[in-house]
């Protein structure tokens, strides 16, 4: 079922549910005024027959009996019982009797006065006292004003009922279909855009309703697809151009050698050019193979890692690898009073993702000096890792994690594009935060963030 046709019938069963209750409030209260008023003009007859027949003298009694018939209107089916109390037992077999009910008559004789109904039938009593004896003086009537009455209503309530299904049906679809429109609208745009067209957007209005909440939301899932297309195309032919490289030096030095008979030393040569582009080979499979690795979000190793220990460790590789580097640490963003930091994680994970980015700034500083810091937040621990480097133009930061994405100003310096991205997937293992912030020859910062 559409969430068009539920709307539509929830809200036409609720309308209806209001149509309902206040008909049956309308029903029951005009059922209750028009008993009301059929009991008060029982017992007023009641009241004259008394009159007439005990509290005035004859002349009286026929002058008051005419002055009845000529201004009080008879009612349908209209009945006048006078009935000794000590004779109540006689009538016990008779309609009266039976049709009013026991109860009626002990009420009279007990409180002087009693009412009853049966069906459209009413029945009204009082007392009257003279000497010694006690009567009843009953006045029943059926009451066919009320009975025609509430039948043209309920017939008018019940119609009106029906009429409004169809009314209120009619109102919830065109409500249904004008609220649910601006979703529509979202569906259809979404299904215009295509792997060829991430990047439109749909229109986002002004506000804070739900609606522009889910505007808002696939635009950031768009956002996130055009980023993820991007890095794979970035990752497919920059990996194809890293593989293909090596591999095309390789066969080309070997059909090279085939062609005629070399002496020994040329064969050396080739071996050597060989061996080259296969350790280039290998440790751009190895890159690989490390960065899947980072990505699997299996079993997570969680130890007491020093963070010194840490720091110095990962000073060490890179002052291994480029000697010339000079690497200062500084703890000026340290407590001044001396505690052991610990974070808790791998520490050779830890280890490669910081060596990773110490490595990247020894190799684009040029022999400039590269700082690392640490400091301590309330929650955090941070690596800042500083360099006077060449910088990345400001255009490439964005694709900067991509794997073997290479800036475009360390096109002839040897790298691959593995060593951030592999530090980035480290980082976010183990809930961390990695930022970069540089300037086209001015140098580059990265901050490590990780949770104590």
């Amino acid at each position: 079922m559409k969430i068009q046709l539920k709307i539509t019938l929830l809200f036409t069963l609720l309308c209806l549910s209001v149509v309902l209750l206040l008909s049956t409030a309308v029903y029951y209260f005009a059922n209750e005024r028009a008993f009301q008023d059929f009991y008060t003009r029982l017992e007023l007859r009641a009241v004259i027959a008394s009159k007439i027949n005990f509290d005035v003298s004859q002349e009286s009694q026929e002058a008051l009996d005419q002055l009845r018939k000529q201004h009080v209107q008879r009612l349908p089916e209209e009945e006048e019982y006078i009935i000794r109390t000590d004779t109540l037992d006689r009538i016990k077999n008779t309609s009266l009797y039976k049709t009013a009910g026991p109860a009626f008559f002990d009420d009279a004789r007990k409180n002087g006065k009693a009412i009853a109904r049966h069906n459209f039938q009413f029945f009204t009593s009082i007392t009257h006292s003279t000497g010694q004896q006690q009567y009843l003086i009953i006045v029943t009537a059926v009451n066919s004003y009320a009975q025609n009455f509430l039948a043209n209503l309920s017939g008018i309530l019940i119609t009106a009922s029906i009429l409004s299904i169809i009314v209120l049906f009619s109102i919830g679809l065109l409500f249904s279909r004008q609220v649910l429109s601006p979703i529509r609208n979202i569906a259809d745009r979404v299904n215009t855009i295509s792997i060829t067209s991430l990047h439109e957007r749909l229109d986002v209005r002004k506000g804070k309703d739900e609606l522009t909440l889910l505007a808002a939301t696939f635009n950031d899932m768009l956002s996130r697809l055009e980023t993820a297309f991007e890095t794979q195309n970035n990752f497919v032919s920059n990996a194809s151009h890293e593989l293909n490289t090596p591999l095309t030096a390789i066969i080309g030095e070997a059909d090279l050698s085939l062609i005629r008979q070399r002496t020994p030393e040329q064969y050396q040569d080739t071996l050597k050019v060989i061996m080259r582009e296969a350790e280039k080979l290998k440790a751009i499979t190895s890159g690989l193979l490390e960065l899947a690795q980072s990505s699997f979000h299996g079993t997570l190793v969680y130890d007491e890692v020093n963070v010194d220990e840490l720091v110095h460790n990962s000073i060490r590789v890179a002052a291994n690898v480029y000697p010339r580097c000079h690497i200062s640490l500084d703890q000026s963003l340290r407590p001044p009073a001396h505690r052991e930091l610990i974070i808790r994680g791998n520490a050779q994970l830890f280890e490669l993702a910081i060596s990773n980015v110490l490595l990247n700034a020894c190799k684009y500083s040029g022999e400039k000096p590269v700082t690392l810091a640490v400091g301590v937040s309330k929650s955090q621990i941070i690596f800042i890792i500083t360099d006077q480097g060449i910088g990345i133009p400001s255009g490439e930061i964005k694709h900067i994690f991509d794997p073997f994405f290479r800036a475009s100003n360390v096109r002839n310096t040897r790298g691959y594009g593995i060593g951030l991205p592999l530090a980035r997937n480290i980082v976010h293992l183990y809930k961390g935060v990695i930022e970069i912030h540089s300037k086209e020859n001015s140098g580059t910062e990265v901050i490590i963030k990780f949770p104590l």
